[in-house]
């Protein structure tokens, strides 16, 4: 039993050490992925800018994130989590990619989306101005049969007044003719205001169906500009939102990174000089002692800025 005691004890420190090495080499293979995204993009940027201060700035920082990643490298060979630091490197990435191509997936599903409620708007609106163009043929054509009608009816009965006053005629001599004569006027007068009435109808209705065209034909464009909006709104959503979350992963990697830096740090010496790659690049070109030169980065760092203020003097 006292063997059993130590051995077992022994073994649980011995696993306690192994999972705390694993957590360890998987942090630093997280941290260490994000470094490498945040230096390519601003190494991008860096890319983009004139020669001058700013890209010195930039070039700085870059200098920063490599000095970071050996320091990462160096504190998990001499753990001895390369591997898992590497492994979880390699998946932080893939996360990452995936992320990205989801964002670019949820853009695109929307101006689809956007797209299509368009085409429908634009569907429906073709069909109400094909319903109100047969609208208006059904009226015009009642109105022409209807004016048909009544030039029938009036035709009629000249028909009529005439035949009766002819036989009238023969029996009591001409003297009904003029009667004859002012009741087809007055026929002929009824049958074109009949037609002038029709005619009216029919422009009325034609002047009804433009205007109903044209209301559909607004309401398209209307539709058509709302929908493009909305898909203008949706794409401008998702992009802001993979921003922000962009921005929240560098700024969750900015501290990891911190943190890492500093454990990592605690059993490193800092480099003689002080000083950040680019600045080193400046005091070569400028033949500046760094010996001599203050910095006023971080613990001391002489920055390119620093080395440019000890030349002037």
């Amino acid at each position: 039993m006292t063997d059993q005691g130590p051995n077992l004890q022994q073994q649980m420190q011995q696993q306690a050490m192994e999972n705390a090495q694993d957590f360890y080499g998987k942090s630093m293979g997280r941290i260490k992925s994000q470094a490498q995204n945040y230096r390519e993009q601003l190494e991008q940027y860096a890319q983009q800018l004139p020669e001058g201060d700013e890209q010195a700035q930039i070039q700085e920082m870059v200098d920063s994130y490599v000095e970071l990643e050996n320091s990462m490298d160096q504190a998990a060979q001499d753990a001895g989590v390369e591997d898992a630091m590497n492994e979880a490197s390699q998946q932080t990435l893939e996360q990452m990619q995936q992320f990205a191509q989801g964002a670019a997936q949820k853009a695109q599903d929307a101006a689809g989306q956007a797209a299509q409620q368009g085409q429908q708007v634009a569907g429906q609106a073709t069909d109400q101005a094909g319903q109100v163009a047969g609208q208006a043929q059904e009226a015009a054509g009642g109105a022409a049969q209807q004016a048909q009608d009544t030039a029938g009816q009036a035709t009629q009965q000249v028909q009529d007044t005439v035949g009766g006053l002819t036989g009238g005629g023969q029996q009591g001599g001409g003297g009904p003719l003029g009667g004859v004569t002012d009741q087809v006027g007055q026929v002929a007068g009824q049958v074109q205001d009949t037609a002038g009435q029709a005619a009216g109808q029919a422009q009325e209705v034609a002047g009804q169906a433009t205007d109903q065209a044209g209301q559909v034909a607004g309401q398209a464009q209307e539709a058509a500009g709302g929908a493009a909006q909305q898909a203008q709104d949706t794409a401008g959503q998702a992009a802001g939102q993979a921003q922000q979350a962009a921005g929240q992963a560098a700024q969750q990697g900015q501290q990891a990174a911190g943190q890492a830096a500093q454990q990592a740090g605690g059993g490193q010496q800092q480099q003689e000089p002080n000083a950040t790659q680019a600045a080193q690049q400046k005091a070569q070109e400028l033949g500046v002692d760094l010996s001599q030169v203050q910095g006023s980065g971080a613990e001391g760092r002489i920055t390119v800025r620093d080395v440019i203020s000890a030349s002037n003097q």
